[in-house]
């Protein structure tokens, strides 16, 4: 019981310390974002991996087809928004602390949502549908650069980290955060609506930008 108790009380500490140096936080960040936009334009100017996103949208049919699809439309902004309450809830629940579920949902919301931003700045299309096998319906006419979905699945398994990460369940998020990470990006991909790079580059902002944002 007394073991039941510490691994349940010892997260609230996880999430809610900051770092101890907010300023080389601050200064990876801003690193991490200026990487991220100039590989933005730089791969907006070439298309150098429109190839493999045409090669791996030949495997949207079946199964993966129909995954690939509910990924995508799962975790469009308002049901990540909608998830990210619900999580955020659970999380106030099993601490009882309103502080905890602020902190865990502000944490998913400043690293992931940002991201729109750069979509606009960069512009970069999404891969030229006339050259898919299967082309993802409806069109998406918004910037494809960098991945929202992807870079939502990075900002919650951070989250899930900082709340873990003084338990013995500090492993879970990472592993669970990188195969996930991996369905979604091969998932968004073939569904013929992102970059390979696209997806690299949610990957590099999420990581390098949570601790900041904290």
């Amino acid at each position: 019981m007394t073991e039941l108790r510490r691994t349940r009380t010892r997260p609230l500490t996880g999430i809610e310390r900051t770092s101890r140096r907010p300023l080389v936080a601050v200064a990876v960040a801003v690193v991490g974002a200026v990487a991220v936009i100039a590989l933005g334009f730089a791969m907006k100017a070439t298309q150098a991996d429109q190839s493999l996103v045409v090669a791996l949208n030949k495997t949207h049919t079946g199964l993966w087809g129909t995954i690939g699809n509910a990924v995508y439309r799962g975790i469009e902004p308002l049901p990540a928004v909608a998830i990210t309450l619900v999580i955020a809830g659970i999380v106030w629940a099993v601490s009882r602390s309103l502080r905890t579920a602020l902190v865990f949902g502000l944490t998913v919301a400043l690293t992931w949502l940002p991201v729109a931003a750069v979509k606009i700045l960069v512009d970069r299309p999404r891969p030229d549908a006339s050259l898919l096998a299967h082309p993802f319906s409806p069109l998406q006419t918004d910037g494809s650069f960098p991945s929202g979905h992807t870079a939502y699945i990075v900002a919650l398994a951070i989250a899930f980290w900082f709340l873990l990460r003084d338990t013995r369940y500090a492993w879970l998020p990472i592993v669970l955060g990188a195969v996930v990470t991996a369905v979604v990006g091969v998932a968004v991909v073939s569904d013929g609506l992102h970059f390979p790079t696209d997806v690299l580059g949610s990957i590099v902002w999420a990581l390098t930008t949570a601790a900041a944002v904290r």
